[in-house]
């Protein structure tokens, strides 16, 4: 059995119409990012329908989630919507520049670092401020779109957290039936409780690792998140990039262990924008974040502005199929009860070749600790949890089932077995005591 790595895809103006977006869900797309940084409030009101219309008419459930800006530093609009950038030319940034940015950043920018804009596509030698503005020369050519991402060595990130666009894009997207948000630029576990309070504990965080400084606090955000993701490009910018694929695997392993779905984002098949086939590296790029841990792996530009997105997702999923188990089993230890049961789960996968476990799980913690040993398994986990349910779809190997009742989806379990094709599987349960706790394991012939 190949590895179910869930696929994230984030939705723009390549793939954002109700026919593209059914053509994702059928082809097996399982989340989808809205990028708040990018559009208007009627822009993702429509995205949001078209979503929800598309899978109604494939009758399979998929995850929507709203990326908050955070207070990520950003140009404003270029004439044309799009600027070309010719290597050696000198442009002028500022509120009356070529370059429309704030006279805050003017002042932050010392003319001893380069500029990186656009993720750290394009580059720019500052020259000289003058009267309000800011010149600098090319160092490459590239195309500069609106609202592109400003780096520069001594960044620093003004303001409180969440910042006033992060409150009204979380209230927006719970008042259309959105309970998952994405946290740009965090740098703590507080920032992550000062957003739980606006969108209520029923919410799902999914806590953006970009900054130095979380990467320092993991340990703690790791805990406080529901769900973590690794954001590779504006990662890479803010610390030395040849440290980057060491911090991905201690990042995911750190995420295993606490038993915390994960996200690795960013640049994933970045030259399948153009073409319609993605370069060596970055095939193995996918595999390793996979055999590394990763639950998922999320697609940016390659489907939101790409020519081939459809084509990008399915290269995506070809990647993820071959991947199979190493044979090697990571024992992680054992906390409590709860965990000791679990791991007999395990044994008896390994002992029987039963791949199919039905779990019942109020919180999830069952589906995602016993997810993280990366076995082949076919997790079905049924909760009465929305909360839950939202984040069941970032979990390898799992699938969500929400009911109404856990004790009469249990009295049904013929039922739900017919349903989802499943003969024989082992079940964990534990109903008749706390939430936290699992009472019974066994195995059912359906």
């Amino acid at each position: 059995m190949a590895s179910s790595i869930k696929t994230v895809i984030t939705v723009g103006p390549a793939c954002d119409s109700y026919e593209m977006l059914k053509k994702m869900i059928l082809k097996g797309a399982d989340v989808f990012r809205l990028n708040l940084s990018h559009g208007d409030k009627e822009y993702f009101r429509k995205a949001v329908a078209n979503i929800r219309k598309a899978e109604e008419a494939t009758k399979r459930n998929v995850l929507i989630f709203f990326d908050l800006p955070g207070p990520k530093l950003r140009t404003g609009k270029v004439h044309g919507d799009r600027l070309e950038i010719k290597e050696g030319t000198e442009y002028t940034f500022g509120r009356s520049g070529q370059i429309q940015v704030s006279e805050e950043i003017i002042k932050m920018i010392s003319l001893k670092n380069k500029l990186l804009l656009s993720d750290g596509k394009i580059e720019f030698k500052p020259l000289r401020k003058d009267l309000g503005l800011l010149v600098a020369k090319a160092l490459n050519s590239g195309v500069l779109l609106n609202e592109q991402s400003i780096n520069f060595k001594g960044i620093s990130y003004p303001g409180k957290y969440p910042t006033k666009k992060d409150e009204d894009g979380i209230k927006f997207g719970l008042s259309l039936g959105i309970n998952t948000f994405a946290l740009s630029f965090i740098s703590s576990a507080k920032d992550i409780e000062k957003v739980r309070k606006i969108t209520g504990e029923k919410s799902v965080l999914i806590a953006k690792i970009e900054r130095i400084e979380a990467v320092k606090h993991f340990n703690d955000i790791v805990r406080a998140a529901d769900i973590i993701m690794v954001a590779r490009g504006d990662l890479g910018l803010n610390i030395d990039i040849a440290d980057l694929p060491e911090i991905q695997k201690k990042l995911l392993a750190i995420c295993n262990e606490n038993s915390k779905p994960v996200i690795t984002a960013t640049q994933m098949l970045e030259s399948m924008t153009n073409n319609v086939m993605p370069t060596r590296a970055e095939a193995d790029d996918v595999f390793t974040a996979i055999d590394e841990g990763t639950d998922a792996v999320m697609l940016s530009e390659e489907t939101a502005i790409g020519v081939y997105p459809v084509k990008a997702l399915v290269m995506l999923k070809r990647i993820i199929s071959k991947y199979r188990y190493s044979g090697i089993l990571k024992r992680y230890k054992i906390a409590d009860e709860h965990d000791a049961i679990l791991s007999s789960a395990i044994d008896l996968v390994i002992n029987t070749k039963i791949n199919k476990i039905i779990t019942f799980t109020p919180s999830g913690r069952s589906a995602f600790r016993l997810s993280r040993y990366h076995l082949p398994l076919d997790i079905s986990a049924v909760t009465t949890s929305k909360a839950t349910f939202s984040k069941l779809f970032f979990s390898r190997n799992v699938k969500g089932i929400l009911v109404d009742s856990l004790e009469k989806t249990e009295k049904n379990l013929f039922k739900i077995a017919r349903e989802h094709g499943i003969k024989k599987a082992i079940v964990i349960s534990g109903l008749s005591l706390s939430e936290n706790s699992t009472e019974n394991i066994r195995i059912i012939s359906f």
